[in-house]
């Protein structure tokens, strides 16, 4: 922690200091914005490298955030290449808490339970050790997500053509079988009911569905880079949640910026490539089937 900490404020003193160009958005002030309002004028350069400083260092719940909130601090900043190496590191202890805080999974350590009476009892590692290092109030997603850093490759330079932000929504879909929530069902008894265990049982063997849940709102960009040696530029889309890293002493000419608001889901144009039927096929659990012209296709995949 104390590197991922130490690495965080070299990369934002950094940053407030050499980074060559930036632009952050702005999250409305009200609780009900006007959807309609025009986007509010654009903040100073300083002013903006201070949020930006501010936000990649916030790896902690601070006052009224909610347990299952993760703030968000889209933007871009153009930096030279010890900008990117400081990016670097950050990304490094990243990855690396990440593991370790997915390595106390399902692991448990004897603790304090009431800090009243001094009672002790078997209590989550991840909670035990966090405590111990004076983290309790580690917000793991804002702490173990990673800086995009917008880099040259091989293929394509290092010259951004274009950065559009957009508002995204996309739902979680997890592929499954019959077979495997059968199986699941077998081992855990509170999964879903006898119902929907039956339901299951008469679908075709082999019988590929998906576990769809609600999806998240969440900004994400649009990135087109020049390609080398007169090839098409490449177009990649990342996710925009944090300012996105660039090398560079301007931002792309063509810059479109993060609305301050996602638009009402009702002006959202409808997917064309749906792959799932709409109705839930079991009452316990989001379980979804494929398309009946798509099932026997899907169901060879699943046999081999």
């Amino acid at each position: 922690m104390t590197s991922l900490q130490g690495s965080l404020r070299h990369l934002a003193d950094y940053l407030q200091q050499e980074a060559r160009d930036t632009w952050f958005w702005q999250s409305p002030e009200t609780s009900s914005p006007n959807r309609t309002a025009k986007a509010p004028q654009d903040l100073s350069r300083e002013e903006a490298l201070k949020r930006i400083a501010a936000g990649i260092q916030a790896i902690k719940y601070v006052g009224d955030q909610d347990p299952h909130e993760s703030r968000i601090y889209p933007g871009i900043v153009a930096v030279s290449d010890a900008g990117i190496s400081l990016t670097d590191a950050v990304n490094h202890h990243k990855t690396t808490l990440a593991r370790v805080l997915r390595d106390m999974d399902g692991r448990t350590e004897v603790g304090t339970v009431d800090p009243g009476t001094g009672e002790r009892g078997e209590r989550p590692l991840r909670e035990v050790a966090l405590e111990a290092f004076y983290f309790r109030r580690l917000q793991h997603w804002q702490a173990t997500r990673r800086l995009e850093v917008l880099r040259e490759t091989p293929k394509i330079m290092g010259t951004l053509e274009y950065v559009g932000f957009m508002w995204a929504t996309s739902r979680e879909v997890r592929r499954t079988t019959r077979e495997a929530l059968i199986k699941e069902a077998k081992t855990n008894e509170r999964l879903m009911s006898e119902e929907d265990v039956d339901v299951l049982t008469r679908l075709p063997t082999h019988e590929p569905l998906a576990i769809v849940r609600p999806g998240h709102t969440t900004p994400k960009a649009n990135i087109r880079w020049i390609s080398r040696n007169g090839a098409p530029p490449t177009t990649k889309v990342r996710i925009a949640v944090l300012p996105l890293i660039m090398l560079g002493d301007h931002l792309p000419e063509r810059l479109r910026k993060l609305p301050p608001v996602p638009p009402p889901k009702h002006s959202r144009a409808a997917r064309t490539d749906i792959e799932i039927e709409p109705t839930p096929l079991l009452r316990t659990l989001p379980v979804h089937r494929y398309l009946k012209p798509l099932r026997a296709g899907k169901r060879q995949q699943e046999s081999r």
